[in-house]
């Protein structure tokens, strides 16, 4: 009899005053289409109850496809979204954060994120533009993507942040200083392409923990993902995936045995 998967087996972390499971699901490719319905359903069936989006996934499209699929988020569901991948415009920014609540079908957003930084905008302007929207109730908690740490000291000054979402995986490792501040001031990081992405990355983090994985006999996407769980325990690791096999995979990580021996092999 194959032990039952659940997301609850990796544990859980708190995102400002909510608490999900430490696997969550990367919804960059979802789109608003019956296939995407049903991994939607099954991730929650699977005990997924923490769904990254942004305005800009599929135009709007990843968001449509979510509350079309599991609107009204119950059972402690928290669903974070992104605006200003391409600005900061206060006018523009209000105008995507009102579109991501009518996409998906509601009246706060539990944790809105900061996708870019716009560098002809000082953040600190930007900043306190996402704490009046969480002073309308607009947003519950503030998060910030792509940022050093230095900017994310200066956001910190002007209002509470709670996650910072960075690529990083195995192999990308260039915000291992974020990682430790993060993980002194017990701010959740979330890895965007946990396990790699564009530019032949995906075959750089498959080739890295390869004969680690030929040794336990799983896919490799379940050790890159362990790696990423033991680094530090705010990392939320959202590997995203069109696959409903692929999707219990990642799950599997959270009861992979990763040895001192083999994740210091890989962090080294």
């Amino acid at each position: 009899m194959s032990t039952p998967i659940s997301a609850a087996q990796a544990g859980t972390i708190s995102i400002g005053d909510f608490t999900v499971n430490r696997i969550g699901l990367g919804t960059n490719r979802i789109t608003n289409t019956p296939e995407a319905h049903d991994l939607l359903k099954r991730a929650l069936e699977l005990g997924i109850n923490f769904i990254d989006t942004a305005h800009l996934y599929g135009d709007g499209e990843s968001e449509k496809g979510i509350s079309s699929a599991i609107a009204p988020y119950g059972n402690g569901v928290v669903v974070a979204t992104k605006g200003g991948a391409n600005g900061n415009d206060p006018q523009q920014l209000r105008r995507e954060l009102e579109e991501s609540l009518e996409r998906l079908q509601i009246d706060r957003i539990d944790l809105y994120q900061l996708h870019r930084v716009d560098e002809n905008i000082p953040l600190e302007e930007t900043m306190q533009l996402l704490k009046s929207f969480q002073e309308e109730g607009l947003i519950r908690h503030i998060g910030l993507s792509e940022v050093t740490v230095d900017q994310l000291q200066l956001a910190m000054q002007i209002a509470p942040i709670v996650s910072v979402q960075n690529e990083y995986n195995v192999i990308n490792r260039k915000h291992e200083a974020l990682v430790d501040f993060c993980t002194q001031h017990q701010i959740v990081f979330i890895p965007w392409f946990p396990l790699g992405g564009l530019f032949g990355d995906t075959a750089k983090v498959e080739e890295r923990v390869a004969d680690i994985a030929r040794k336990l006999n799983v896919p490799t996407r379940q050790v890159a993902l362990k790696w990423l769980l033991q680094r530090s325990p705010i990392i939320l690791p959202i590997p995203g995936t069109l696959s409903p096999a692929h999707l219990e995979d990642n799950l599997r990580a959270a009861t992979l045995e990763l040895s001192q021996e083999n994740y210091e092999a890989l962090t080294n």
